[in-house]
């Protein structure tokens, strides 16, 4: 059965009115990064009825990251770098560790780039050195794809779920604090630590294909 993300979009209409996000804005960063990258293939072939595990920023320094079956949410792939693991797939809105995404895009890794109103500057500055297998965005909009979520690491369970993997495992999803590999400080992270918390309970809630480690 498709995981159903009509549920998400009072979610997202709470979030934007508590962190006054701009739709238009939004609107406009889908259309500009659905113009200027290309998407390489289609990334349902590559998630549907797999079991995969997500690793979030909040991994410490002594879990141990398995080495296949891999999603980084941004900045969570420094931790799997530094293991000497290339994850297989990287979910990320630019903010992480840009160096790091170039140099596992380049060695693999299909990268899924999140296009939002914050983020215009980076879709520009990175286009011409990533080339995404998919480009999502917070509405749906032609030429991007919209699964929901909010932070990259919850952003990556919907789309997980939204394609049909066969289950998903969460490690390094700690909610009380900003992990070490959050990549750039936001006054307002905690903050949006409590929403990832809200969208990853309500998917386990919703579908028993989610186990947190």
């Amino acid at each position: 059965m498709a995981f159903d993300i009509e549920w998400w979009w009072d979610f997202q209409d709470r979030i934007e009115d508590q962190f006054a996000f701009s739709r238009i804005r939004e609107d406009v960063a889908s259309r500009f990064a659905s113009r200027i990258f290309t998407q390489e293939g289609d990334i349902s072939d590559h998630v549907k009825d797999r079991d995969l595990v997500i690793v979030g920023a909040g991994i410490n320094s002594f879990t141990d990251i398995p080495e296949s079956d891999l999603l980084a949410a941004d900045g969570a792939l420094r931790a799997c770098l530094e293991r000497g693991t290339i994850p297989e797939f990287i979910v990320t809105d630019l903010d992480g560790y840009i160096s790091d995404l170039i140099w596992a895009s380049e060695h693999g890794s299909k990268v899924i780039v999140h296009s939002h109103g914050d983020n215009l500057a980076a879709l520009y500055r990175y286009s011409s050195h990533i080339r995404p297998i998919c480009v999502t965005s917070t509405h749906p909009s032609t030429g991007t794809s919209c699964w929901g979520g909010f932070t990259d690491g919850d952003r990556a369970l919907m789309m997980a779920l939204s394609l049909g993997c066969k289950s998903v495992q969460l490690i390094g999803f700690d909610f009380s604090k900003i992990g070490d590999y959050s990549g750039k400080y936001s006054p307002r992270k905690l903050e949006k630590l409590a929403w990832a918390k809200k969208i990853v309970t309500e998917c386990m809630q919703r579908s028993n294909s989610v186990s947190l480690a």
